[in-house]
C-alpha cells in the first residue's frame, strides 16, 4: 500500500501529547506499516535499526509511541487503526 488518507484532526487530537521526536518516530513506524501491509518487527533492536533510531532520546521515543498507539503480539507490534485500513485496502 503507497498511500493512505491522512485526517489532520484525528491525528492531532490523538497525537497531542507526543515530543517533535515522537511525531516523526510514529509517522516514520505508520508509513512502515503501511507499506508493508503487516505488524512491525516485535524485535526492538531490528526496529531501532531500520527505522535509524539511534541515540538514547529517540531510543526512549520510539517505547514511548509503541507502547502509546501499538500492542505488542506475538506478530508483532499491531495497529488497530492501521489493520483496519489495510483489510479495506486489500478488499478492492
Amino acid at each position: 500500500m503507497h498511500y493512505y488518507n491522512f485526517n489532520i484532526g484525528d491525528y492531532r487530537r490523538d497525537t497531542s501529547h507526543l515530543t517533535l521526536l515522537e511525531h516523526g518516530i510514529y509517522r516514520q513506524l505508520l508509513d512502515t506499516y503501511y507499506l508493508d501491509e503487516k505488524p512491525l518487527s516485535n524485535d526492538l533492536a531490528k526496529l531501532m535499526r531500520s527505522h535509524s533510531v539511534r541515540t538514547a532520546d529517540e531510543q526512549q521515543s520510539l517505547k514511548n509511541v509503541l507502547a502509546d498507539f501499538f500492542e505488542l503480539t506475538e506478530k508483532g507490534y499491531v495497529h488497530k487503526r492501521c489493520d483496519q485500513v489495510i483489510s479495506e485496502y486489500q478488499v478492492i
